[in-house]
């Protein structure tokens, strides 16, 4: 009888534990996804308005999109961003926490420079190649982050695609104004496609309750994988001549 009853009593109490296991669990994280994708598409449209000389093309119309620009470079685009890349931490997304803590430090970077050419009573010219250079290598890990997301959705892929043409453009458009230019206006549609996607990320959360009301786009992976385990299967069949 007292075997039974401590057995009786250990089961009640791992049945207890159980229960209370949805109230162990950490609070769910909200998706901070929207807030770092409005940050840098904010940030990125206002400064193609100088690429695109859309204020203006005079030196004083430029430089005051610079001066507009750099607010939103060290909080809208850097700050935001940069919170929002932590947030994923909390969401496991090692991808997330990547992409958005990079261009959260590279927009506080060239806010920095801004600052600097700023303050400085006698500030030194950026180097035309440096920059060149800086743009090509934020291009690479763009481009990095771009193969990766061919494992995500569609709109992401287009959105890191666009990103990383409009920095190799703008690198080339360092010594080129026309080819500047079209940076700019390419780099205005990446604004847009990052808008796009961080309201769908809001809808779909929101009133879709996590449930996807507005499609993302899809890679048909997993019907390519498919068909790659058929063919091999057919491949390891011996024939009859084999037999």
């Amino acid at each position: 009888m007292n075997d039974d009853n401590k057995d009786v009593g250990i089961s009640h109490l791992v049945e207890e534990v159980r229960s209370l296991k949805p109230c162990l669990k950490a609070p769910a994280v909200p998706n901070p996804a929207p807030l770092g994708l409005l940050g840098f598409g904010l940030t990125t449209a206002l400064l193609q308005m100088k690429h695109t000389a859309i204020t203006g093309g005079e030196t004083e119309d430029k430089e005051g999109v610079d001066a507009l620009v750099l607010g939103f470079a060290m909080f809208f685009g850097g700050l935001i961003q940069a919170l929002a890349g932590l947030g994923e931490v909390k969401r496991n997304n090692l991808f997330g926490y990547t992409a958005f803590c990079l261009y959260g430090a590279f927009w506080m970077s060239m806010g920095t420079v801004m600052i600097v050419q700023l303050i400085a009573d006698d500030p030194p010219k950026v180097n035309p190649e440096a920059l060149q250079c800086m743009l090509i290598l934020v291009g690479i890990y763009t481009t990095i982050l771009w193969i990766c997301t061919f494992k995500m959705h569609l709109t992401i892929n287009i959105l890191f695609g666009l990103l990383a043409a409009t920095l190799y453009l703008l690198a080339v458009g360092v010594t080129h104004p026309t080819v500047d230019n079209v940076a700019g206006w390419v780099g205005i549609v990446t604004a847009a496609n990052a808008y796009w996607l961080a309201g769908v990320e809001l809808i779909n959360e929101i009133l879709g309750e996590g449930e996807e009301i507005i499609p993302l786009g899809k890679f048909n992976f997993e019907c390519l994988q498919r068909k790659k385990v058929v063919c091999e299967s057919k491949a390891v069949v011996p024939t009859e001549e084999q037999v």
